[in-house]
């Protein structure tokens, strides 16, 4: 087997949703590295030229992944693994054997430009094997095509959802994939748990898209966590969700979160730097490594008295740094954009 291979193999036989990837890609080449006796074949990890010429962060694109979220309106996509089955002479999946066969096929898909924090909660709960996490954390080891439930699906030749039971696995799987409202609300309330933060919340109630509710439950708890460390400056943080469209007419969700009357206090070129060589830097590298593929994200502030925007997830199109009215900024604000497809 070439090493490529051999790499790949060992990628899609142990990956895991609790890594990033970059932790995950670090994973892999050492388990490669060390499966094959001629270690030519990999370049030392120390040697400085090689670790210059590797992409430390590949950024994904939130499109994609809103493409592939919407397969879950779709009854030849994703749609049955969360609703019953409508009774259509069309081809669509009428049983569970059906509805596997279907979704292993899109989840197999070697273009599939998503997320490996989406697609293995996914993958899990299609199959088995490994658990998967609801929105706080908990461990789930349910799925699709699990023994009671496809019994009980054949013999009354329904969806498990007509069963109380496995219902309510299935819905707890959903609200991990779909921000249904009011939900937001009971994420942030969660979030804020133990913090001393005085939070004013705008129209969360009105939330309801598709993304990964367990990594942007861990996002917003990081970034209040962060914002708690600066109690001394302002304890007022305002969350707000607003529904908008771009420039060329996209649907979009925007979460924001301000922290009113604090700003930045270390230069923006050092933070900039930091996170452009280590992809785990600190607070910021964990939440762009969290929300690479989900959404665009971009940070607003006085950076050393001048009002800046910096995109770090962003379109290509989009600016890293753009100039700001000092009068639109209430504090260091940071502001989350997901794509409706």
């Amino acid at each position: 087997m070439e090493p490529k291979e051999l790499q790949e193999f060992i990628y899609y036989f142990t990956r895991s949703n609790k890594l990033s990837r970059a932790q995950l890609k670090k994973r892999d080449y050492l388990i490669a590295r060390d499966c094959v006796h001629d270690n030519s074949l990999f370049p030392k990890e120390d040697n400085p030229t090689n670790r210059a010429s590797r992409p430390i962060f590949a950024s994904l694109s939130p499109i994609d992944t809103a493409k592939f979220l919407s397969l879950f309106n779709d009854p030849m996509g994703l749609k049955y693994l969360t609703h019953d089955f409508d009774h259509v002479n069309d081809g669509r999946p009428q049983t569970l054997d059906d509805l596997y066969k279907q979704v292993k096929l899109l989840l197999d898909n070697k273009d599939l430009n998503i997320p490996s924090s989406l697609w293995a909660p996914i993958n899990n709960y299609l199959q088995g094997g490994k658990e998967w996490r609801d929105t706080f954390g908990i461990a789930h080891n349910s799925y699709i095509i699990d023994g009671p439930w496809k019994e009980w699906s054949h013999q009354n030749s329904m969806h498990p959802i007509n069963n109380p039971v496995f219902a309510a696995e299935i819905m707890t799987f959903r609200s991990t994939i779909r921000l249904v409202s009011p939900f937001l609300k009971e994420i942030c309330k969660k979030a804020k748990t133990g913090l001393s933060l005085i939070i004013k919340e705008e129209n969360l109630e009105k939330a309801d898209f598709y993304t990964n509710t367990y990594v942007l439950y861990l996002v917003i708890k990081r970034i209040l966590i962060m914002m708690n460390r600066r109690m001394d400056k302002n304890p007022n943080v305002r969350i707000s969700y607003k529904r908008t469209s771009d420039s060329e007419g996209r649907m979009i969700r925007q979460i924001q979160i301000s922290q009113c009357g604090s700003y930045a206090d270390k230069p923006l070129d050092e933070i900039k730097k930091r996170l452009s060589t280590d992809p785990e830097a600190g607070d910021f590298g964990s939440i762009r490594n969290s929300l690479n593929g989900y959404c665009l994200w971009q940070v607003e502030s006085l950076w050393a008295g001048k009002p800046l925007r910096w995109n770090i997830l962003k379109t290509d199109e989009m600016r890293e740094i753009e100039n700001v009215d000092e009068g639109s900024i209430e504090g260091f604000t940071h502001t989350f954009t997901f794509y409706i497809l």
